[in-house]
């Protein structure tokens, strides 16, 4: 099952003739040009209400299981990643990589669309992805500066960006929450 791949064929459905685009799933969709959806964002980010950027995120999540050739918690980890990094690069919002420090799980974005200055739109989008993939809630916390975001337990998500914006890096973060579990 490792040789799974997503299959991009005919994801997306153009019906000019109505004006209307659709995955293959049936679900229509908006096409957006980033300095549109960018501003949008950035006031969502500044009233400090990210659900709707976090519901698209579960919507992914859905289409990622859809996809998959079987439930996630039966595939190995490589494979989830490589499906779920292919819905997100579909619907533009970069290439997705795992990465491992010690306990902690990393996700990288690489080739994000500029839309909030501290990537917590791309933090909530992820946390809604994995939540749904997961089957249980988990956050992504966005690392200052970067575009890697660590996946936490939601009621410790304040701690770990607190940490990362006081400055400390993702070694730093790891060990701090390896030492924790262990306290």
């Amino acid at each position: 099952m490792t040789d799974a791949q997503f299959d991009p064929g005919g994801f997306f459905q153009f019906d000019l003739a109505h004006g209307r685009v659709r995955t293959r799933g049936g679900a229509r969709v908006l096409v957006l040009a980033e300095n549109v959806l960018a501003p949008l964002i950035v006031t969502a980010v500044q009233s400090g209400d990210l659900t709707a950027i976090r519901t698209l995120g579960s919507q992914l999540g859905s289409i990622v299981s859809q996809s998959l050739p079987a439930p996630a918690n039966s595939l190995p980890p490589q494979v989830v990643i490589s499906y779920a990094g292919s819905v997100m690069s579909l619907y533009g919002w970069g290439r997705l990589r795992l990465e491992q420090w010690g306990g902690a799980l990393v996700l990288v974005v690489d080739g994000l669309p500029p839309l909030d200055e501290d990537n917590l739109a791309v933090a909530a989008l992820l946390g809604g992805i994995f939540s749904t993939l997961c089957s249980a809630e988990v956050a992504c916390v966005p690392l200052a500066r970067s575009t890697k975001y660590i996946v936490v337990d939601p009621r410790i998500a304040e701690t770990v960006w607190g940490w990362s914006k006081s400055g400390d890096n993702l070694a730093t973060i790891a060990s701090k929450l390896s030492s924790a579990e262990v306290a």
